[in-house]
């Protein structure tokens, strides 16, 4: 079976490497100076090389591109868009990320400082609430408690109180009674709004 062009061309590219190793090292095993003659054929050969090189890149990148053509022929039938291949390079990009060893090192190390970090937060927890709960149990909680909640309970009947009055008429007839009873039955007179003229 016969090989397709691009073999070809991947031996040719091989073999252009070896020989430019080989000239290499055969440039560094001769340390002799070159005559002004061998200078001036060295570089003929060169620029016929370079010439050629030039060439094969040439053909190559016309070769890739008609490839490329070909391929975005095939792709536009198929109904490939090129949002959906942005998409799939994206998706695969991501996977490959990770996949990475980087990123699974990092991942890991995250993980780890998230246990670590919640351990310590329900340690913290753990402790405050038992502060908490030691120091409702104290006997000067437990007194404070008491007083603040016969302050409430006391707030709370004056204000429930205050609520029961039908309005502020009786309450007002109810508190002046008690006064009066309070001065020895002498009606207290309430001082005369004085009206502008």
């Amino acid at each position: 079976m016969a090989g397709s062009p691009t073999d070809e061309k991947q031996v040719d590219l091989n073999k252009d490497e070896h020989l430019f190793e080989e000239e290499e090292g055969a440039t560094h095993a001769k340390e002799e100076p070159m005559t002004e003659e061998e200078k001036q054929r060295q570089m003929e050969e060169w620029k016929e090389e370079l010439a050629r090189v030039e060439g094969e890149i040439t053909t190559l990148r016309q070769v890739l591109g008609s490839k490329v053509r070909y391929a975005s022929e095939l792709k536009r039938k198929m109904g490939i868009t090129p949002f959906q291949e942005f998409k799939h390079d994206f998706s695969e990009g991501i996977k490959s990320i990770q996949q990475s060893e980087t990123y699974q090192k990092t991942s890991s190390a995250m993980k780890t400082a998230s246990e670590k970090t919640n351990e310590t937060v329900r340690n913290v927890a753990s402790s405050v609430s038992k502060k908490i709960g030691d120091l409702r149990n104290s006997g000067t909680f437990k007194s404070m408690e008491e007083k603040v909640g016969g302050a409430y309970a006391n707030v709370k009947a004056k204000v429930t109180g205050s609520k029961s009055e039908d309005n502020f008429e009786s309450a007002l007839q109810k508190d002046t009674e008690g006064n009066n009873s309070a001065n020895g039955g002498q009606p207290t007179s309430l001082p005369e709004e004085k009206v502008p003229l």
